[in-house]
């Protein structure tokens, strides 16, 4: 059974975003130009989808007791940050419903986050990686062994004594849906503090990122 979720105030959310990213590397400012636009839309599709995901891995019985506690205190802080993000997204029912006491029964929470998925598309998994050219693959695997592999390689599900460990990618792109990948991908990768954190990947790369982590 998971334990019950504390439920943060829109006025604590600038303590708790950070907690809310999904765990990927950090890029140094000005490797990567023309980074993603994270408009409102896409930053509230990605990060439904990432507590989505958070939500069903706490239904492993066989995860880690830190990992849970990890996972539970990220989701925490997700349902302190998105009735926020719902509300400027116009979505002002989906807000309240992640406002009440759902946070203690998993199946019905799952369900909130099932149908606010539906409503809020996210548009870069919806475009897909069909169209990923060799080329772009060829630049993934660089960006991967460059900026990635130092951390991620090998690392299977993460240490067990780490709440929120560092993870095999590929394992990770074979876990979960693609959609939930994609929107760790897009959540996770950050740039550095001169940049203000913002995901330094082009459209073109986080594309073949995906594609290339899902099919490697």
């Amino acid at each position: 059974m998971m334990a019950p979720l504390r439920r943060i105030h829109p006025e604590w959310l600038a303590a708790t975003w950070i907690s809310v990213a999904a765990s990927f590397v950090v890029l140094p400012a000005g490797a990567l130009a023309e980074p993603l636009v994270a408009t409102p839309a896409r930053t509230l599709a990605a990060e439904l989808r990432v507590a989505r995901g958070d939500l069903a891995m706490l239904s492993d019985p066989s995860l880690p007791e830190a990992h849970r506690k990890g996972l539970e205190a990220r989701l925490t802080g997700s349902l302190g940050l998105l009735p926020w993000l719902l509300m400027k997204a116009g979505d002002a029912e989906s807000a309240d419903l992640l406002t009440q006491d759902s946070g203690d029964d998993p199946a019905r929470l799952a369900a909130i986050f099932d149908g606010m998925i539906e409503t809020h598309s996210f548009d870069l998994a919806e475009r897909g990686d069909a169209g990923v050219r060799a080329s772009a693959l060829q630049e993934a695997r660089a960006i991967h062994e460059t900026y990635c592999a130092g951390c991620h390689d090998d690392t299977g599900t993460g240490d067990p004594e780490m709440a929120l460990p560092i993870r095999d990618l590929f394992g990770m792109a074979r876990a979960e849906p693609g959609e939930i990948f994609a929107a760790r991908l897009y959540v996770g990768v950050k740039g550095d503090e001169t940049i203000g954190f913002r995901n330094p990947l082009t459209e073109r790369q986080f594309l073949a990122l995906w594609r290339y982590y899902s099919t490697d």
